[in-house]
């Protein structure tokens, strides 16, 4: 019987393992890199792309600041406005269409986003504010229920500041801004007013003249518009749904200057 020879060890086999680990650190360091240098914007449209399409199938909606309805998260108003729009939360939200940004409204909306968010923190102005885009331009839309006692056309003492930073940033601008009110029948007929018209425009007048004399802003910037019950964001079936639709809107319009 022939003598077997014993195996001979490998010494060298811890270089295979190894080099499949430098080889991965490589590729995640290429990865990082590439990541570093991505071009946001066109991120931001594909991101804003890819959630149109999965929203395309069900009705519009807005993103509740606190995350209720999912995805993003704005609040609190759920539904969209069926001419549609890109929805933008403290910091970001849901869309159901994706049109390109005006850069000075973007501006706008980063400003107000850093100075609200700074000052008063994601959470606190989570059910009481949310921006969006749509047609009209910039949306800044508030709670009626936060900002106002129900039935009343004057802006709570201690939310005030939120419209103190909304006037420092619209300051800086010269863009046209119209400011909306919305309410309901039952709102303003328990507040003694004779029409849901007369409590929105009430409402949208009073942030009005509070904005024009706190900031020195030219009333010729500034537009005031009621519109009851008839522009509603949700169903209004319930309560649930009217308190959503109760609202104040400030519009920056697209492309409309003063002396335009």
């Amino acid at each position: 019987m022939r003598k077997k020879h014993p195996e001979h060890v490998n010494l060298e086999r811890w270089l295979v393992s190894y080099a499949d680990f430098i080889t991965l650190l490589f590729a995640f360091f290429v990865i990082m890199y590439a990541i570093s240098q991505a071009d946001m914007s066109k991120f931001q449209k594909v991101a804003a792309s890819m959630k149109a399409a999965f929203t395309s199938a069900g009705p519009s909606g807005m993103i509740d600041l606190s995350g209720s309805s999912g995805g993003g998260t704005l609040q609190p108003f759920e539904d969209l406005e069926k001419a549609g729009g890109r929805i933008q939360n403290l910091p970001a939200g849901k869309s159901n269409t994706a049109a390109d940004q005006d850069p000075e409204l973007q501006e706008i909306r980063e400003a107000l986003e850093e100075s609200i968010s700074l000052d008063f923190g994601s959470a606190d102005t989570a059910d009481r504010l949310q921006m969006q885009f749509d047609s009209r331009g910039l949306i800044v839309r508030m709670a009626a229920k936060d900002f106002f006692n129900h039935g009343s056309a004057v802006v709570h003492q201690d939310l005030r500041p939120i419209l103190d930073r909304i006037g420092r940033a619209l300051g800086k601008s010269t863009r046209i801004f119209r400011i909306e009110g919305h309410s309901d029948p039952s709102e303003a007929k328990a507040a003694g007013y004779a029409s849901a018209w007369e409590l929105s425009a009430a409402r949208a007048a009073w942030v009005a003249k509070y904005l024009i004399q706190r900031f020195e802003l030219d009333p010729k910037r500034v537009g005031v518009a009621g519109y009851a019950h008839f522009r509603p964001v949700a169903s209004g079936k319930d309560e649930f749904s009217r308190a959503k639709n109760r609202r104040i809107e400030i519009v920056v319009l697209n492309n409309q200057y003063l002396g335009n």
